[in-house]
């Protein structure tokens, strides 16, 4: 009877082993969850909130200092104008260089509207291969300069179509072609 009941009580200490390792496990995995929740939406951290400012008059900046700063805005605003105003190549790198809410905002009365239509015409890409184009070639451009910008038409300049005769290189290469299909079949073909 001793035996049995020291077998029960090991069996009973082992159910007991085996629950308080799954708790552990358990509390551990939900441990686990909790921080990562913490870190995907910003809580935790352990951090005490920051004291609050006993002098707030003492911390703001002088009136002085903010009209210093809107004076300063204002004087780069008016810099912005005036250089804009110089020539026209300085308004169309300016607005090569815009974001596309700035451009549609952007001063463009220096450019005739052809020269508008040529400009609002082109790509994202085009802008910015303008955008750091020097001025002399921008000016060349605006001129009607043929190639003045490497792969950008120039302003009232038509694409040119594509000639519908062939060479005779092209005429010489389709022949060679032909001839070899004719006599000798593809690798990968079946015989």
């Amino acid at each position: 009877m001793g035996r049995f009941f020291a077998a029960l009580a090991k069996m009973v200490q082992a159910i007991v082993d085996i629950i308080a390792a799954g708790l552990t496990a358990a509390a551990t995995f939900f441990d686990y969850i909790e921080q990562m929740i913490k870190r995907l939406f910003g809580g935790g951290g352990g951090a005490a909130p920051a004291e609050p400012i006993k002098d707030l008059a003492a911390a703001l900046p002088d009136e002085s200092q903010i009209v210093e700063a809107r004076d300063l805005e204002r004087g780069k605003a008016n810099a912005a104008e005036y250089i804009n105003k110089l020539s026209p190549e300085l308004q169309v790198k300016m607005f090569a260089g815009m974001s596309d809410e700035d451009r549609l905002q952007a001063d463009l009365s220096l450019l005739t509207p052809d020269q508008q239509a040529w400009l609002i015409d082109m790509s994202d890409d085009q802008l910015k291969h303008i955008s750091e184009t020097g001025e002399q070639r921008i000016a060349a451009a605006l001129s009607g300069e043929k190639n003045a910008i490497t792969a950008i038409r120039s302003v009232g300049l038509i694409e040119e179509p594509a000639p519908a005769t062939q060479t005779v290189l092209e005429r010489r290469i389709t022949a060679y072609r032909a001839a070899k299909m004719d006599t000798a079949p593809p690798s990968y073909a079946v015989n």
